[in-house]
């Protein structure tokens, strides 16, 4: 299914606790104008940012699971997705639902281990030079919406080229989710930008026929960044889905 893009509306009302991961090289950042179109009293972030490991990722999950004494719905953006989804089968009798958006919880193929080990060894010997204005293109809907470009931008900016290495290097090697996640006890929620070059329609698609206790949904107008691109339609689909 497709969404189109919906009409600016009062913020959408939303009373159970949600708590959010982001992706990589991205902070609170990501999520802020999908919090600005929601009304969320209970809503925690997991700085992912602030890790070095894969443990670390979940030792900071677990700290804010543990906010909250009712169920959770863990929403996890690309990175975080794969974290989110860690930190859901760990915990699986604290979990509301989990979503991933423009996430994929299998592992990473060969060419894309060695991209990523391309780009630590560069940030290591100190001859990375940040994304390129071609790689950005391949994270956004469109290079005309200079918000989008810009909190890109500044999240990288800000976060820096160590945190990036680290990152890549926590989640390199992992473990292929996908079949711990389609015996999981509570629903998966599975979204994904039309234009999705990252973790494509086509593949997250097929993904949602592996796990059958999952909900697909592709939204329009929208690339990997889903979250800065589509915000309202995002919220929304937190308010009709998540009950």
């Amino acid at each position: 299914m497709t969404t189109t893009n919906p009409a600016p509306t009062s913020p959408v009302p939303l009373d159970q606790p949600v708590i959010f991961y982001p992706g990589t090289l991205c902070d609170e950042r990501v999520f802020m104008p999908c919090w600005q179109a929601m009304n969320i009293p209970k809503r925690a972030f997991v700085p992912l940012q602030w890790a070095e490991t894969q443990e670390q990722m979940l030792a900071l999950s677990r700290d804010r699971l543990d906010y909250f004494d009712e169920s959770v719905h863990l929403v996890g953006f690309s990175m975080g997705g794969y974290v989110a989804a860690l930190n859901a089968l760990e915990q699986p009798n604290k979990i509301a639902s989990l979503t991933l958006i423009g996430s994929y919880p299998g592992q990473f193929a060969a060419h894309e281990r060695q991209a990523r080990l391309s780009i630590i060894q560069a940030i290591q010997s100190k001859k990375y030079q940040g994304m390129s204005d071609s790689r950005l293109r391949q994270f956004v809907f469109s290079l005309n919406n200079t918000q989008v470009l810009q909190t890109i931008k500044a999240m990288e900016s800000d976060l820096g080229p160590n945190v990036l290495a680290a990152q890549m290097k926590a989640l390199s090697e992992r473990d292929d989710l996908t079949i711990r996640l389609a015996d999981a006890p509570f629903k998966v929620h599975l979204l994904v930008g039309e234009h999705d070059q990252i973790a494509s329609a086509e593949k997250i698609s097929g993904l949602s026929e592996q796990i059958t206790n999952s909900q697909l949904h592709i939204f329009a107008n929208a690339a990997h960044m889903l979250p800065l691109e589509q915000p309202d339609a995002l919220a929304q689909y937190f308010a009709e889905n998540f009950s």
